[in-house]
This record gives structure tokens, sequence and C-alpha cells, in this order.
């Protein structure tokens, strides 16, 4: 995930890369999965878990993608 988090962000930048691999994610996920019903789920539960998730992912990107040398990018993934 490191390596490939890396990749893209150095070729489309931290924020760009992060959002095209976690778009892509989800685009993916929702075409073999399907919709989960939400109104199975409690509504604190859906954006608590949602903000903290988002949160969690952006920084994680955010942190491989602003890593001057790919030796900080690993100590990244390993710190995570």
């Amino acid at each position: 995930m490191v390596g490939m988090i890396r990749l893209v962000t150095d070729s489309l930048g931290a924020i760009g890369g992060a959002a095209m691999i976690y778009s892509c994610c989800a685009i993916l996920l929702s075409l073999t999965v399907g919709w989960p019903k939400f109104k199975d789920f409690s509504r604190t539960y859906l954006v608590t878990g949602a903000v903290m998730f988002a949160a969690y992912e952006v920084c994680f990107a955010l942190a491989i993608g602003l890593a001057d040398t790919p030796r900080q990018a690993i100590e990244v993934g390993i710190v995570n």
C-alpha cells in the first residue's frame, strides 16, 4: 500500500493522489459489493465512523505523499 500511494502521489501530488486512490477504491467497492442499506445503521455510528475513517486515510496518504525520501515513506508505513 505504501509503495502504491508513493508512486501515485509522486505523479499527481499528495492531495490529488490520495483523492484519486480513494475515489477509485470507492467506485470499485460499490461495483463489486453494492450499496449498503444505510437505514440499518444508527446515524451516530455512520457519521462518527465516516469522519474518523476519512481523517485517518487522508492523514496517512498525505504523510506518505509529503515524505521527502522513499525511506521516510517506509518509516511512515511502519509507524502506521
